[in-house]
């Protein structure tokens, strides 16, 4: 079962030891006072800032590195999942429209995109991550979003249930806006846990197994795509009887829009005991990019000697960062189940639907999957996005309020671009009642989304 915390975590990890020193009061200045405030732009974060921009709020995106697109970008993921869902053996149908698709449309112009592609019942849309940078780039501009790159969420103030300010640090020192609504798309639920939400964090202790990224030039793309993924599972494992050390041989990939390239998601990064990372960490994360390094240089080198079509391949580049599944998940008004989906629940305040799978990386050399039956969909609802206990704070994508096992089907980047856009309507419907969350109608949130183009109702028939 996932552990519920709260309160402020430190910044400092267990070994850090209990010494401390009194950092000196001091006035900060106020950088902006937006309507809204989205933190981290991402898949979700990216649609809840063009959501609540186009619909008239003054809204300030902020993001830690220095480009936007969160795991989609800086993780080089290679393919868009949970987009698609299987009507039957050969057609496939959207569940995820809106703002994705003004993304999808984009990529397309730079020849970036790929049509979706079926492995079994997995299904991908293959793009190239540095035109999806480009477009993040359009969108936020075309929808008049103001953004601030390099800029990290480090401390949040509260009164009565309220997010007054979230203070920042950059390259311009120490400052603080002051929103009415926030909505927090960091992935880790940095704001909302430094707000004193509660939150849960793995099962069991445990969370999913995060991934080193990385992009193989020089492939014979042909030969390769030849080859389905319990194939390569078996070279793989073949590789693993002859003595390389692999800690996952199930293999995510996709062919990349650029000919010879292919971005493989196949690394599976545990500590020296073989346990997941704590990724909210700071000393495990640092020690988890260094071991996905050194997991990529083993892979490169076994694709190179066991995978045809690999035989002349070499990395191109690797992830900015780790990609991470789980962290924090943020204690909702709702919470979304595992039965939920097992079970293909369609609540009537439902605001982003998906037909993507369980998808749990335990542990082991393989991944667990759980599908849907063929034409069938579960729909998240909008009280995932309101934060327990606070009246005008919201969350969107990995870090929703859900168990840890229905996380790692609603984590996926469709369903994280349907939230991240939810998340940003419902926060300019909410300025009403100065920034009250709750108080945003169902009904005219879901008449607005699609409105929009947002799918609600997939049509699988």
């Amino acid at each position: 079962m996932s552990v519920p915390t709260s309160g402020r975590p430190s910044a400092r990890s267990a070994k850090a030891g209990t010494k401390t020193i009194r950092e000196t009061a001091r006035d900060i200045p106020i950088y902006a006072e937006p309507d809204v405030l989205v933190v981290g732009g991402g898949a979700a974060g990216l649609s809840a800032a063009c959501a609540a921009a186009r619909a008239g709020a003054d809204t300030l995106l902020i993001d830690a590195y220095g480009y936007l697109g969160g795991t989609l970008t800086l993780v080089t993921l290679g393919g868009f999942c949970g987009t698609h869902a299987i009507v039957d053996d050969k057609r496939l149908g959207r569940t995820v429209g809106g703002i994705y698709m003004e993304v999808e449309d984009r990529l397309k112009r730079y020849d970036g995109l790929l049509e979706p592609r079926r492995h079994g019942k997995i299904i991908g849309v293959p793009y190239e991550s540095i035109a999806l940078r480009r477009v993040a780039d359009e969108i936020v501009a075309a929808n008049g979003v103001k953004v601030l790159l390099h800029t990290s969420a480090v401390d949040v103030q509260t009164e009565n249930g309220r997010v007054t300010a979230v203070i920042i640090e950059n390259k311009g020192g120490r400052s603080a806006i002051l929103p009415r609504v926030v909505v927090d798309c960091s992935g880790d639920g940095d704001v909302a846990a430094r707000a004193g939400a509660e939150f849960g964090l793995g099962e069991d202790g445990e969370t999913q197994y995060a991934s080193a990224m990385f992009r193989l030039g020089n492939v014979d793309q042909e030969r390769a795509g030849k080859l389905s993924r319990p194939q390569i599972r078996e070279l793989l494992e073949q590789a693993v009887a002859d003595g390389f050390p692999l800690p996952r041989t199930a293999i995510g990939y996709h062919v990349n829009p650029l000919p010879g390239v292919v971005h493989l998601n196949v690394t599976k990064l545990g500590d020296e005991n073989g346990a997941p990372f704590n990724l909210v960490d700071p000393e495990q994360l640092s020690a988890a990019e260094r071991e996905g390094r050194r997991q990529v240089r083993m892979y490169e080198e076994v694709f190179r000697k066991y995978v045809p079509g690999f035989e002349n391949a070499r990395v191109l580049d690797i992830g900015a960062k780790v990609g991470i599944r789980e962290t924090r998940v943020i204690r909702g008004d709702s919470e979304l189940q595992v039965e939920d989906i097992r079970n293909c629940v369609k609540p009537e305040d439902r605001i982003a639907c998906t037909g993507w799978p369980l998808e749990i990386h335990g542990r082991g050399l393989a991944t667990q999957w759980e599908f849907l039956p063929d034409g069938e969909y579960y729909g998240i609802p909008w009280g995932c996005l309101v934060v327990k206990g606070f009246e005008n704070l919201l969350v969107a994508g990995r870090n929703l309020s859900s168990s840890h096992a229905a996380q790692s089907s609603a984590r996926a980047g469709g369903p994280c671009f349907a939230m991240g856009e939810a998340a940003g309507a419902g926060a300019a419907l909410s300025l009403s009642d100065n920034g009250r969350v709750r108080s945003v109608p169902i009904n005219a949130l879901q008449s607005a989304l699609e409105q929009h183009g947002a799918i609600l109702a997939p049509d699988l028939r």
